[in-house]
């Protein structure tokens, strides 16, 4: 599913009737905007505060989920907000909206979404934490359309390490699809590992022309990020990149895993390498100390996880 957006809705975003939005999703490092293709969304939390739908005649819908306004908490607010306010409305009454965000997900917390969006924030607009990492996020939650694949990812990455030589040629450029897991609740169940690398498996195996399409779709959303100010660190002429899916990456970021729990190690001791060799590589994230920031020499691949561990899943 395409996620670029329009050259008349981008420019409503820079300098139109959508420029106070953008305005205070570049001013609150809470607020998260993602390229949607006719949508975008604006995330608070992991949660979608806005969905801005583009309609006809440059004219905009906004949509908010009222089903965050129902807890007790907030009804005892007395606030009342509307589900499709105006551009006015929408800015002026934010601090509204993610009260009751708040409230909603203080009961039902999106704790995994909330680190994707970490994530978005440090390795994109981070100041010079993202200057320095060697990845930066495309979009999260991509979603891919196909009935023969229907496959979703949490996070599509263009990896463009930070060295100075490196940033200086546009086309030095690769992809790296991310699965993110929160918890060791995440681990084993119908969305494992395995039915995750199985689904990217088929999604990189596409036809030429299907990775040509996505292949220009995230460069455009990339060079339209930059655009409007959602990256960090880079000059207009480094907007204009070049994704090589030569030596596709994927990579699984395990957040909270419990170091007792054998249940990550069993896992991944399971998966046969061998069955990707040629279409990826696959790496597990390590923090560099701690924190979001993704670096290159931070990603151990599996076979060398596999053999570090081996003892402890064989005990």
């Amino acid at each position: 599913m395409a996620r670029a957006i329009s050259q008349d809705f981008l420019d409503d975003l820079k300098t139109g009737k959508l420029s106070s939005l953008l305005e205070r999703v570049l001013a609150d490092d809470t607020l998260d905007l993602e390229l949607r293709g006719k949508c975008i969304n604006i995330y608070y939390r992991g949660g979608s505060l806005f969905r801005i739908t583009e309609k006809v005649s440059r004219t905009y819908e906004i949509f908010f989920d009222l089903n965050y306004c129902d807890t007790e908490a907030w009804r005892n607010t007395g606030i009342i907000v509307i589900c499709n306010p105006t551009i006015q409305q929408a800015v002026k009454d934010i601090p509204y909206y993610k009260q009751a965000m708040d409230m909603w997900l203080h009961k039902n917390p999106k704790y995994e979404r909330e680190c994707q969006q970490l994530l978005v924030r440090e390795n994109n607009n981070q100041g010079d934490i993202s200057k320095s990492t060697d990845y930066y996020i495309l979009d999260i939650e991509y979603a891919d359309s196909k009935e023969n694949r229907k496959s979703r990812f949490d996070i599509v990455a263009l990896k463009w390490e930070s060295k100075s030589s490196v940033r200086r040629k546009p086309e030095k450029c690769s992809i790296a699809l991310m699965e993110l897991k929160y918890g060791d609740g995440a681990l084993n169940n119908k969305s494992g590992i395995k039915k995750h690398l199985n689904d990217l498996k088929s999604f990189i195996s596409m036809k030429k022309g299907e990775l040509d399409d996505f292949k220009k779709d995230i460069e455009t959303v990339f060079k339209q990020k930059c655009q409007l100010g959602l990256v960090d660190g880079l000059q207009e002429k480094q907007y204009e990149v070049s994704i090589s899916f030569e030596n596709p990456e994927v990579i699984f970021l395990f957040a909270n895993h419990d170091p007792d729990s054998s249940v990550l190690v069993k896992e991944l001791t399971d998966i046969n390498c061998n069955d990707y060799k040629g279409i990826f590589d696959i790496y597990i994230a390590e923090a560099s100390y701690i924190g979001y920031g993704l670096y290159a020499p931070r990603m151990k691949e599996l076979s060398i996880f596999q053999r570090e561990n081996c003892c402890i899943y064989n005990r």
